[in-house]
């Protein structure tokens, strides 16, 4: 066991790896790989979490606690909603996600591997990948890539290996590049989601010191994908028909979101479960990932899930030092990317289920393992 906590910085790369290579080069590849994703995670997740339990329960570790019950209610939700086991795995991950999170230490290297791992599809997709995609995966991939981007520019500068004089603006103009392909695209999800990230970048050094902000910022990306849901149902109503980018703004969400509160309010403790079947779309697909989460498995889990979450990104903003060889302004800069990074794919939840499944699970928690260097 000692042997997979040392190395399990070395596992979690090889699973990144495999993920971003087999969901971001090929789309026949991509629908293969996210069948059996899920279970991948929580096998791996798993097992490198196996050198850490003995003394978090001996130590009555409250995420190790909150984990084993989000696993274990979501598997009694599954059987009293009688969804598939694929569903347990979405909550189940996630408390993985934030629980190894806590446990895994990047090294700066280790880091840097990540974000140019991350990173260096960009170049495949500008060529030729992305035409096989949805538009909006493809304009969600690209705002990816260019945090991802960010965070290598940030993490080579005033380093062995180049000195960049004019980082601050490289960084702007992949952001920049990012979002205006996403706005080709139209891709509304994904420029929702850099619009988040630019405001919470902007206003960092506030969240550093007003606690109170960093609260609201978690609150509006967890329970307010929640709340906006009802707000959507209530503007569609009123406003009907609007268009941007050759769109309707209200297209078609509200009736499914309706549709789940309806049903989720005559079994809010263990949720409707993933077979439900849905009148007002062919498939089912919540397209909001906590609200999922919530209509699904019912409100213990989502509970279990916000808490271990708000505990997550509570760790990141504690931590004051550093003892990965990474100095501590350059290691503010990281962070003042990788949090808003991960802050902005919790937000896209308002529009689709993105951070909570994979590959972008285990990409939202790179972001979080950087920003606990």
């Amino acid at each position: 066991m000692q042997t997979i906590r040392d190395k399990g910085n070395f596992i979690f790369c090889a699973l990144f790896s495999y993920l971003v290579a087999t969901s971001f080069i090929n789309q026949d590849v991509y629908a293969f790989t996210v069948r059996y994703a899920s279970l991948i995670i929580f096998a791996v997740l798993g097992i490198l979490a196996l050198p850490y339990l003995a003394e978090d329960l001996k130590n009555k570790d409250t995420d190790l606690l909150c984990t084993v019950l989000t696993v274990v209610l979501s598997v009694i939700c599954a059987v009293l909603s009688h969804s598939g086991f694929g569903a347990v795995l979405i909550p189940s991950d996630l408390a993985l996600i934030c629980y190894m999170s806590g446990r895994l230490r990047f090294s700066e290297k280790t880091a840097m591997y990540i974000a140019f791992a991350g990173a260096c599809p960009v170049i495949l997709w500008y060529s030729h990948v992305r035409w096989s995609y949805n538009f909006n995966m493809a304009g969600f991939a690209f705002m990816l890539m260019a945090f991802f981007g960010m965070l290598l520019i940030e993490m080579i500068s005033e380093t062995d290996l180049v000195d960049i004089k004019y980082k601050g603006f490289i960084e702007f103009m992949i952001f920049l590049t990012g979002f205006i392909l996403s706005m080709l695209y139209h891709s509304r999800t994904a420029m929702f989601g850099m619009a988040v990230f630019a405001v919470i970048y902007l206003t960092y050094g506030f969240m550093s010191t007003c606690r109170w902000l960093y609260r609201l910022i978690f609150m509006l990306a967890s329970i307010g994908a929640v709340l906006f849901t009802a707000v959507y149902i209530r503007l569609a109503s009123v406003f009907g028909d609007i268009t941007l980018l050759y769109k309707d703004i209200f297209s078609g969400r509200q009736a499914i979101w309706r549709e789940l509160w309806r049903a989720f309010l005559q079994s809010p403790a263990a949720g409707i479960g993933s077979a439900y079947q849905l009148e007002s779309f062919e498939i089912f697909e919540v397209h909001n990932g906590m609200f999922d989460i919530l209509v699904v498995h019912g409100i213990p889990v989502f509970t279990l899930v916000v808490i271990m979450l708000w505990r997550t990104f509570g760790r990141m903003f504690i931590s004051g030092k550093t003892d990965s060889g990474v100095g501590l302004h350059k290691l503010n800069q990281i962070r003042r990317i990788a949090i808003p990074a991960a802050f902005a794919m919790m937000f896209t939840s308002y529009f689709e289920n993105f951070f909570t499944v994979p590959p972008y699970s285990v990409i939202f928690m790179s972001f979080l393992l950087i920003a606990g260097l």
